[in-house]
């Protein structure tokens, strides 16, 4: 739908007045908020799994809000995806296909994010029937890549196109932070996890 009203701002001048602030806030945010949003999902999806300091109705919440940030990431890529479309800042080929061309390396480094969050969004979605079979590791291999989209998107936000603002830079330095945090304390919680009865 984005995509949609970014098409016609830009094709009927009539409206494009109306439109034009809308489309150059998506042009410029979306790709940030979907990073955002990608990084908190990394966050909770760490501490999700704790039994130390969580209890279990607690762990359930954080699953679901786990779960609502990673459709916000995916909501929020998409429409990114739909606004440099617009713009025509790529074509359908170069955002499908790592393709050869002017910032190549940025933006196929963006469509390989793109395709592991999708994995990793596909795997978390049929986890339920991983967990019935004999090969409940493949849910795990799957919903892992967004352990490498999110580094990958990071390269792609602060590379591709115009030079980030101060603030992004920022942004994207507290993501790294957060998520690093998140990490750490996995192994710090851990050992308590197995002494808890």
């Amino acid at each position: 739908m984005a995509g949609a009203l970014l098409g016609l701002g830009a094709e009927t001048g009539a409206a494009s007045p109306v439109l034009r602030p809308v489309g150059r806030f998506l042009d410029f945010y979306c790709g940030v908020f979907a990073l955002v949003a990608l990084s908190l999902t990394v966050m909770i999806g760490l501490l999700a799994t704790d039994r130390a300091i969580l209890a279990s109705r607690h762990r359930l919440r954080a699953q679901a809000v786990h779960r609502a940030t990673a459709f916000l990431a995916v909501a929020m890529l998409a429409v990114h995806i739909a606004s440099q479309l617009a713009e025509h800042r790529v074509g359908i080929a170069q955002a499908v296909l790592p393709l050869p061309g002017r910032h190549a390396a940025d933006y196929d480094i963006g469509v390989i994010a793109f395709y592991l969050l999708l994995l990793a969004v596909a795997g978390g979605i049929a986890r339920g029937r991983f967990a019935g079979t004999k090969h409940p590791w493949a849910w795990r291999a799957t919903h892992l890549t967004a352990y490498a989209a999110w580094p990958l998107g990071i390269w792609h936000g602060l590379t591709s196109g115009r030079a980030p603002a101060v603030w992004v830079t920022a942004g994207y330095l507290l993501c790294v932070a957060g998520v690093a945090l998140a990490l750490a304390a996995r192994p710090v919680l851990r050992p308590r996890e197995r002494r808890t009865p």
